[in-house]
């Protein structure tokens, strides 16, 4: 029954399954299975969080300081030391897997999506799914400061390309399906259908680009996979918002976006630190190489414990750097934090997130880089509101417009950003000023990014390798690249060998056209054609060129474009090829070769690079 069932589905290619149930049908089974995915995956983190920090703490919270509330330093210390031992051994586990299992499991799920994407034609390894939620799940769930939108949407990529391989879909398709399950897993995970449709497809490139071919099935497999997680788990918000937060969320005086603009620059500072702090992190950790490269995420693991530790000892602040940071986002939102408190906590969530995943460990950063959007957010929102009482600024809303404004630059994200905030929220009273920070961060990062995988643009990346190559050589004709004024080397059929080789002798290309004596083309020869002749001076003057031509010859004409004349050169391992005037191919008015191709094709890139 199995192998029938296997033998079923290897049918079922792109052809029978035709444009709907490619895409609504497929696109609908990934959504659904990465419903499931994202469900257990929940689950996973919660059964670990509870067992270890949690039941070793006694503590609910991110942060420690609750432990320090009416103690000494030494008590304190004696019921945060587990800490010291549950993140480093879970950074332990996590880096023992990574380097005998699955190496794609280590650092950021999104970063692994885009290489994938970019670099191995969608292609994952059937055991990169089940590895990927495991270990995140014990990344986050041991107090590691990473998000899990980023390690379900690598899961959701898994899931999306092993199925377009069980159908034997094509390299483009399963490109496609990658993206598809991404998109399932963070619109199900953050319960933000559309900015999780759109994420997949926008995170490629660095510049403000979609993979366009996705948008429908990601949309599709986003709004399965949400509708499926809501539905079993009863979430409807990944971030609680009071009433009373909401219906403030406007901007009341046109004035406060001079303060917005503010915002953006410090997004723009905060995420070059962040992106910066990565990769210091990394390169000082790299010193760990061979046979102790696993003992990475442990080291940084236990550099995050002594963090937390720290801080909670010295803010006093329920808040702190584990997990993901969603307790920050939720309190930035209803301005619960002083602005001292949230600085500290900015640099610190940066530091710990960077020991967390630079090290090796699993997760994502989508949660962290949201939480400290909102804190920046919440420092200028509350800072604003101190200074000038008059507009009346409710510090809410700078924390929402923070988290997708900074977002949005760091990963080079708009759309998705703005569309979080707005599912979020319910409402577009914060478009104005989420567009003017976006976009302006977006403009002021264009050199940096938490994600070094992604590409400038299409054009950029191997999954395009060869689209714009034909789409600008359509564009071009024949008779736009050859030089009509350079002669063609023509011979005449009934010449000898003698004086074909003294024709030879004085051209500079491989291919001869032969004319009869009307000049009508009846063949061709090439170098290699007479180079075998080359030492029969005996039979110059006996054999003629007819004895050695191809009659069978391959012509373009001056309208045609100069990819058929390059397909045509392809299929015939040929350097050059005739151009006629006629439709019969019989008259030679110039000779076309690749190096004519490829200067016409680089002219005319350079040409649309200046527009």
């Amino acid at each position: 029954m199995g192998k029938r069932l296997k033998k079923l589905v290897g049918e079922l290619d792109s052809t029978n399954l035709g444009y709907m149930g490619k895409w609504m049908g497929l696109a609908s089974l990934i959504g659904f299975v990465v419903a499931l995915a994202a469900v257990g995956f929940e689950w996973l983190i919660r059964f670990i969080r509870h067992n270890t920090v949690h039941r070793a703490l006694g503590t609910e919270t991110e942060g420690l300081a609750p432990l320090a509330e009416e103690t000494g330093f030494w008590d304190y210390l004696g019921r945060t030391w587990p800490l010291l031992l549950i993140l480093p051994a879970g950074g332990l586990l996590v880096g023992w897997c990574i380097r005998f299992y699955a190496s794609e499991a280590e650092g950021s799920g999104t970063q692994q999506v885009v290489r994938t994407f970019h670099e191995l034609a969608g292609r994952v390894r059937k055991r990169v799914a089940w590895l990927k939620a495991v270990l995140s799940a014990v990344t986050i769930g041991t107090g590691g400061s990473a998000g899990q939108e980023g390690p379900i949407a690598q899961v959701g990529a898994s899931l999306g390309a092993n199925t377009a391989d069980l159908m034997n879909l094509s390299d483009r398709d399963r490109r496609i399906f990658l993206l598809t399950g991404a998109s399932a897993g963070v619109g199900a995970l953050f319960t933000a259908p559309l900015a999780g449709a759109l994420f997949a497809p926008e995170v490629l490139y660095r510049k403000p680009e979609f993979e366009g071919d996705a948008i429908i099935p990601c949309i599709i497999g986003s709004i399965v996979s949400y509708t499926t997680f809501s539905t079993i788990t009863g979430h409807s918000k990944v971030i609680p918002i009071g009433d009373g937060v909401l219906k403030n969320l406007a901007l009341n005086d046109p004035r406060e976006l001079l303060i917005y603009l503010a915002l953006a620059l410090l997004c723009t500072v905060v995420s070059f630190l962040y992106v910066r702090s990565g990769a210091v992190v990394g390169k000082l950790f790299s010193a760990v190489r061979g046979r102790w490269r696993m003992f990475r995420p442990a080291l940084g693991a236990l550099c995050v414990a002594v963090l937390a530790i720290v801080l909670g000892s010295q803010t006093g602040s329920e808040h702190g750097v584990l997990f993901g940071g969603y307790g920050l986002m939720q309190s930035s939102i209803a301005s619960e934090l002083s602005i001292g408190i949230m600085v500290v906590l900015v640099l610190a969530k940066i530091l710990a997130t960077s020991l967390t995943l630079s090290t090796g460990g699993s997760g994502g950063d989508f949660a962290p880089s949201l939480a400290v959007g909102a804190m920046l957010g919440a420092i200028v929102g509350q800072t604003a509101a101190e200074l000038f009482p008059s507009l009346e600024i409710f510090p809410g809303c700078y924390a929402l417009v923070g988290m997708g404004g900074f977002f949005a630059g760091i990963a080079h994200v708009p759309i998705t950003s703005i569309l979080v905030v707005c599912e979020m929220t319910g409402s577009y009273g914060l478009l104005a000023p989420l567009m003017l920070v976006a976009v302006l961060h977006l403009m002021l990062s264009r050199t940096w990014t938490i994600y070094p995988t992604q590409v400038e643009g299409p054009s950029d990346s191997p999954a395009h390798s060869g689209d714009y190559v034909i789409d600008v050589l359509e564009q071009l004709r024949v008779d736009e690249v050859v030089d009509y004024e350079q002669a063609v080397p023509t011979v005449n059929q009934n010449a000898t060998l003698r004086r074909a080789l003294e024709i030879v002798s004085h051209a500079s290309g491989t291919y001869f056209p032969v004319v009869d004596s009307e000049d009508r083309m009846v063949g061709i020869f090439s170098l290699s054609d007479i180079r075998r002749l080359f030492g029969e001076t005996d039979v110059q003057d006996l054999v003629i060129v007819r004895d050695f031509m191809v009659e069978d010859v391959a012509s373009v004409r001056a309208d045609d474009t100069l990819n058929d004349a390059l397909t045509l050169m392809n299929q015939l391992a040929i350097h050059q090829i005739p151009v006629t005037s006629d439709v019969g191919g019989r008259h030679v008015v110039a000779m076309l070769t690749r190096n004519n191709v490829g200067a016409a094709y680089h002219q005319r890139m350079r040409e649309l690079g200046k527009r």
